[in-house]
């Protein structure tokens, strides 16, 4: 014999344990420093789902053991090889060396039959059944199936197990082997102490090569680091259009693991995967199981109400599942950010069923099986009602459920449309319900599976017969029907396929892709060659519409036509929920996924206030101040991250021609303002209206840029020079050479105002400025490699700590000041002049637009690499919603400003992308995908707790 062992157990369920149990045999007398060998023992590590018989492997396996071990479970009994392997040592062994160890379910003999009791015992398979004349030996190893505690040290329960199951392996009784076992390690420790000796000495030796090991390890690491990185972010990449949630997640372990320009560019684009997406409640299962039959799909329910206070789901493959706790439908307080305990119910029908909230979201209509309704009392998770329309359990597997499910708004009526059986055959009925008392108001004949079922604003219930193309309703206060409408042309169908906007004006034909005017009887549109997989009609202002296209979410307008996608999943999109204006929509998919989204888009920024219309046009050179002459003079106004803020008003006309530029810049706090007009500058009080002192004549019309952090200095530009101007004594403090008017000249100033950067001659120059030494230049680069004879373009961070420079063709340079790094693009850009720094540096963004999209280009400050862009809504059509300037703003945000005098406000800085990325996705990365990625590095959870 070749083995002493072979180990048969379920590959789904107890590869843990089976690994442990082999490594705890084999350890048992094992002593290799002094040459002894312990048990050999066969494990199948492989799958073998692919092969129709056992192996050739396998078979030489069984045949060259002396013992077969069975690791026993109801997992392992209903396994194909299982059976198989037995059956196998059965037929060539007998069964003298057959040892079973429990890790599951139940083993019982049964004394006076001489076998096990069948009908109690569930971990064994039937063929063993009469293979044994007396009880065999078995343990029961299932207290370590679920548990890393799996000790083989002297005294633990794990060793006790495995050393009786050892002792037929080597002929000894457990007692006896266990000593031996104990022996030998002592023997071995014993021996250990005198290596022990001469490899201290060989340690010393080696610990100089060690230091250098460990230089290169680190190395070796931080590549490796780098590599993972990389992976994960491409990885992110490429599952954002498909699985937004784990996009999140790889997005979020490549910039913990290395932060690269590509960990930076995966989160950009989870951010955008999520750009719509609330919170992800429920992860996907990633595949769907098929244990519901060729008919049938796995249920995935959601429901919101229509307050958009409340949302309810449910799933086949909850994760929860496996807890025990049985079926239970969750509930998530939207208001709140907050899970709220589940309702232990009665579950659902195959394929699901109807779930609706009253309109405030204090109660929730469920159907249950089989045909029945429970009324519940979210707040106190208590069912206040259990109606039954019919006798469920008598009827076919295929009339087990309601047709049509309607909801009153005010939680005080019910409807459904169902099968009752009957002596002879099944009847079809639509009945009407008081839900607080659970009386039955109405029930009648109906044509079987024709109706839709629907509660409009005023608590009127409709019914649409699909069959005979007719409408009728039952007033809130009545039981008696109306006559029923004809629909002129309503597509007849002989199964309902129908979906009623919540006002009951509308209704959308599934089979048809068709919307249609039931008032009006009309169709009103179509969407032409999309697999709607559910849709909901919420009645929002803007008559929007919220459908499932496959495995997207996305948003129509009243006449079908898409604007945005809201999210997407792995598996087709099973039910869809919005609030009454649509501002919060919930998904669920076909492997258990479900997502909470809001209407609002994180990408869109917020929209901030502008309202005096002020358009790009008004700005002043240091463009965080824009001014416009009416006729009483200038009004003043400073441009923020917070909006548009009048500052006050100059009673002075000011020109903006080819030949004269005239021009205003406030300070800072918003107090003061400097006036350039005809050579003419002047200080002003803008509070007061009024001037402070008498105004100063240039001799070469000075142009201010900026006032300077003190308050009192201001920079600006003659045609010659770069002057700093003490405006208390209107006397010249510094200047510095500089052609203004000179075609390939830029300046740009920080939004701190301490940090200029001037652009001539081939040449960068960088000045810090101090209130006492005044500009000193600390940086000054050639950029000849990027000079054109044309202009130049740039850009100043926040504090000064990064310029970029973009020539006249779109090639962006980015100099880092404090090191003196000068990088280039990799591209030449397409966007237009508006350049901004995000406030953690990370990226040089830069608008871009035509008249059919328009959008934000992220630029890596430290490599010049493109790093993906954000497309951004249009406003409306034409060039006139371009983004023209770009301002960074605080914490993180940078502000786009349109020419259509839109200003909003994006948040494009790592951080804050880390921080709502965790907010949707901040469970753990599986363990496959860590092995995958990760294996061998040492990296923390992105998202702390």
């Amino acid at each position: 014999m070749e083995r002493d062992a072979f180990i048969s157990y379920s590959h789904r369920r107890d590869v843990p344990l089976a690994e442990a149990l082999q490594k705890g045999l084999h350890g048992i007398l094992r002593t290799p420093w002094l040459r002894r060998p312990g048990a050999k023992v066969f494990r199948d590590t492989t799958s073998l789902g692919a092969s129709h018989d056992l192996g050739g492997s396998i078979k030489s396996a069984l045949a060259g053991s002396r013992y077969f071990i069975y690791l026993a479970s109801p997992e392992a009994a209903d396994s194909r090889w299982v059976c198989e392997e037995i059956a196998f040592w059965r037929h060539n062994h007998g069964m003298d060396h057959f040892l079973i160890a429990l890790s599951d379910g139940r083993i019982v003999w049964d004394q006076t039959a001489g076998d096990f009791d069948w009908g109690r015992t569930t971990a064994l398979p039937p063929g063993l059944r009469g293979a044994f004349e007396t009880e065999p030996l078995w343990v029961d190893l299932r207290p370590f199936r679920d548990t890393d505690d799996r000790s083989m040290a002297p005294g633990t329960d794990f060793r006790d197990k495995v050393v009786t199951l050892a002792a037929p392996l080597h002929g000894l009784a457990k007692d006896a082997l266990d000593s031996e076992d104990l022996r030998m390690q002592r023997r071995a420790v014993h021996f250990l102490r005198g290596a022990v000796a001469l490899l201290t000495v060989m340690l010393l030796l080696a610990i100089a090569a060690g230091v250098f090991a460990w230089h290169q390890r680190g190395e070796a690491l931080a590549r490796a680091r780098t590599s993972a990185s990389q992976a994960l972010a491409a990885r992110a990449l490429d599952t954002a259009s498909k699985d937004p949630r784990k996009a999140a997640q790889f997005a979020l372990y490549a910039d913990a693991v290395q932060p690269t320009g590509e960990s930076a560019q995966a989160l950009a684009q989870a951010v955008v995967a999520n750009d719509s997406v609330t919170r992800h409640l429920q992860a996907g299962n990633e595949e769907v199981a098929n244990f519901h039959g060729l008919a049938h799909v796995v249920a995935t329910n959601v429901a919101i109400s229509r307050n958009g206070n409340m949302l309810a789901y449910y799933s086949d493959l909850d994760p929860d599942a496996e807890s025990g706790t049985g079926p239970h439908i969750h509930l998530f307080d939207i208001t709140t950010g907050k899970a709220l305990p589940s309702l232990q119910g009665k579950g659902w029908p195959q394929d699901g069923g109807g779930m609706e909230f009253s309109s405030d979201g204090q109660t929730l209509a469920v159907e249950a099986p089989y045909n029945q309704i429970q009324i519940w009392d979210v707040a106190h998770q208590k069912v206040l009602q259990t109606i039954t329309a019919s006798n469920g359990e008598e009827l076919a597997t295929a009339f087990k459920n309601l047709r049509a499910f309607a909801f009153s708004r005010d939680g005080q009526r019910l409807a459904a449309a169902f099968y009752s059986p009957d002596q002879e055959d099944y009847d079809f009925h639509v009945a009407v319900w008081d839900a607080t008392t659970g009386r039955e108001l109405t029930k009648e004949l109906a044509t079987p599976d024709s109706l839709t079922l629907g509660f409009d604003g005023s608590n009127r219930l409709l019914s649409l017969d699909a069959q005979a193309g007719t409408v009728r309703s039952l007033a809130r206060n009545s039981t008696s029907w109306s006559a029923q409408r004809p629909i002129p042309g309503f597509p007849r169908q002989d199964r309902a396929q129908v979906t009623l906007s919540a006002d009951g004006s509308k209704a959308y034909i599934g089979e048809k892709n068709e919307l249609w005017d039931l008032a009006k009887g009309q169709r009103v549109t179509g969407i032409d060659g999309r697999d709607v997989g559910a849709i909901v009609m919420p009645g929002a202002k803007d008559g929007s519409v919220y459908a499932a296209d496959s495995r997207g979410v996305n948003v129509y307008d009243a006449a079908l036509r898409r604007q945005r996608t809201l999210g997407s999943f792995t598996w087709p999109v099973s039910s869809v929920s919005a609030s009454g204006d649509g501002q919060w929509v919930a998904a669920g998919s076909g492997d258990g996924a479900v997502s909470l989204f809001s209407t609002t888009s994180f990408q869109a920024g917020v929209r901030l206030p502008n309202k005096s219309q002020v358009r790009p046009a008004d700005l002043a050179p240091d463009k965080w101040t824009a001014f416009r002459t009416g006729q009483s003079g200038t009004d003043v106004w400073a441009i923020t991250d917070e909006g548009i803020r009048k500052l006050g008003h100059v009673p002075l006309k000011l020109v903006k021609e080819a030949m004269r530029q005239d021009t205003v810049i406030a300070s800072a706090d918003g107090s003061r303002a400097i006036v350039a007009q005809q050579g003419v500058v002047s200080l002003w009080d803008l509070h007061k209206k009024s001037r402070v002192r008498h105004p100063w004549t240039s001799g070469s019309e000075f142009v201010p840029l900026s006032f300077l952090p003190d308050g009192t200095h201001v920079v600006g530009t003659t045609k010659e020079e770069v002057q700093v101007l003490d405006t208390r004594s209107w006397s010249v403090r510094q200047s510095v050479p500089f052609d203004r008017e000179a075609s390939d000249m830029a300046s740009a100033i920080s939004a701190d105002r301490t940090t200029l950067a001037l652009v001539q001659d081939k040449e960068l120059t960088v000045w810090k400025w101090e209130t006492k030494e005044g500009f000193q230049q600390v940086r000054k680069v050639s950029i000849k490699s990027v000079w054109t004879m044309y202009g130049h373009e740039a850009a100043v961070s926040a504090k000064g700590e990064l310029v970029a420079v973009m020539n006249y063709d779109g090639r962006i340079s980015i100099l880092n000041v404090s090191t003196g790094r000068f990088v280039h693009s990799t591209s030449a850009s397409t966007g237009g002049a508006a350049l901004a720094f995000s406030s953690d540096t990370a990226f040089l963004v830069q608008a871009f637009g035509s008249e059919e999209e328009s959008g934000l280009q992220f630029w890596d400050a430290a490599t010049g690499e493109a790093r993906g862009a954000w497309m951004l809504p249009n406003q409306g059509t034409g060039q006139d919603n371009a983004v023209t300037q770009l301002f960074t703003g605080n914490n993180g945000a940078v502000v786009a400003f349109g020419m259509d005098g839109s200003l909003v406000r994006r948040t494009v800085d790592k951080d804050s992308w880390r921080k709502v990325l965790c907010k949707l996705a901040p469970d753990k990365l599986p363990h496959d995908e860590y092995d995958r990625y990760l294996g061998g590095l040492d990296v923390d959870t992105p998202c702390k707790a």
